[in-house]
């Protein structure tokens, strides 16, 4: 909810039923319920339950988009934890702040040393319409001081006094979010970016909460989060749907191969997708092969049927390229499966026997297509030959016990 929407701090009378309003609100999210709950989609009880504590997590990401987010005129560049939104990178951090392009704004802070900083204003109106990228920015569009400092502004203009021509951005007077993706390939030694969003235009000062604008806004949240559930939910099941499993020969001619085809969908222009389905039973393993190009960042990893990444944090569900040990030929070789097969590079599916592998491959010199084998897990072994990196018991403890120390620090907890 933007400060410029909000009354000053008198108290006033207003004609508004808050618990009608209320109730409203909470009948609209029991129809998010019905699509996590929906029999006919895939997956068990235990996806269903979190099916529902995805619902949960975006509504309450959406309140504090909405109702706490500082708004257009006082925008907080804050990450958002858990953001387990269409299919989140497991190595990213994510920050978001609402935009009116009609004022000028300044961000300004530090790049660090995070492998990837990308900075998009775009529209998030993911399940209505085609989204709209009105800014595309990386760390190495940004003029940094010595010490990594920068400052930057945009906005319809004019710019302020002083300005650097280099230093504006001119953009349509449109409302929009700031999408900020940092992504980390050592998840304990880089440091992330500190940025700092300012509106130069503030014109109210910040008051109480209005009855009636809060009553307006709460029902546009509730169908957001009921949309969103159903788009990104559609779209990973997509490709179960159109018989894409276990393997992404599909994408050898589609446009996802190539960098900025997404960015109708809320891509990042920087970067190219592969994606497929996985289905993988307790008994099997499916083995997983690419050559690695030339990039600034590359990853994979594995989602649920809700196109929601999976624990992360306490399992090695993902891989980049500081983590993966690529074999002598420079290939990256993976095993997916429910239980440690003893390979360094075991992409953990954490108990769940379907959902999607996404791929990203950052500013690359190509967007190869992974080879995908599906195997009994009995005869595992009969495919696993000394270009598959092996690995202890005690090693995988200490990787994921300094995996989960790197996540906590990202996040300051």
């Amino acid at each position: 909810m933007t400060n410029d929407t909000r009354r000053d701090s008198a108290t006033t009378e207003s004609s508004v039923d808050l618990r009608t309003e209320w109730h409203a609100f909470c009948d609209r999210l029991k129809d998010g319920a019905e699509v996590v709950l929906d029999p006919a989609r895939p997956g068990d009880d235990i996806d269903r339950a979190e099916g529902i504590r995805a619902l949960l997590r975006r509504t309450a990401n959406e309140v504090s988009r909405v109702l706490e987010g500082g708004g257009t005129e006082r925008p907080e560049l804050a990450w958002i934890h858990p953001f387990k939104n269409g299919q989140d990178n497991p190595d990213a951090l994510y920050q978001m702040a609402e935009l009116d392009l009609s004022r000028t704004y300044r961000l300004s802070g530090s790049i660090g040393t995070v492998r990837y900083l990308g900075i998009t204003a775009m529209t998030t109106d993911f399940a209505k319409a085609n989204i709209e990228q009105f800014l595309n920015l990386n760390g190495d569009d940004l003029t940094a001081q010595p010490h990594g400092e920068f400052e930057v502004f945009f906005g319809a203009g004019p710019a302020p006094d002083g300005t650097p021509d280099d230093c504006f951005l001119e953009m349509p007077p449109r409302r929009c979010s700031l999408i900020v993706r940092q992504f980390f390939n050592d998840w304990e030694g880089e440091v992330p970016a500190d940025l700092h969003l300012e509106c130069l235009e503030a014109s109210t000062e910040p008051g109480r909460l209005d009855p009636a604008r809060l009553a307006a806004e709460i029902h546009p949240l509730a169908d957001r989060v009921v949309d969103m559930t159903a788009f990104w939910t559609n779209f990973g099941q997509a490709h179960l749907q159109r018989g894409q499993i276990n393997s992404f020969d599909h994408s050898l001619d589609h446009v996802q191969a190539g960098p900025g085809a997404t960015a109708h969908q809320g891509g990042s222009l920087d970067q190219g997708y592969g994606q497929t389905w996985y289905r993988v039973e307790p008994d099997e393993a499916l083995l997983v092969e690419v050559d690695i190009p030339e990039c600034a960042y590359w990853g994979i990893q594995l989602g649920d049927v809700w196109y929601q990444s999976l624990d992360w944090w306490n399992h090695q569900s993902s891989l980049n390229g500081h983590q993966a040990v690529l074999s002598e030929d420079g290939a990256f070789r993976a095993v997916i499966s429910h239980h440690d097969p003893g390979i360094a590079n075991w992409l953990d599916t954490t108990g769940s026997s379907q959902g999607c592998i996404t791929f990203r491959w950052n500013q690359a010199t190509s967007h190869p297509i992974p080879r995908c084998q599906l195997v009994p897990l009995a005869k595992l072994s009969d495919y696993l030959d000394d270009r598959w990196t092996r690995i202890s018991p005690d090693e995988r403890h200490e990787t994921l016990r300094k995996r989960r120390r790197g996540a906590l620090r990202r996040f300051r907890r």
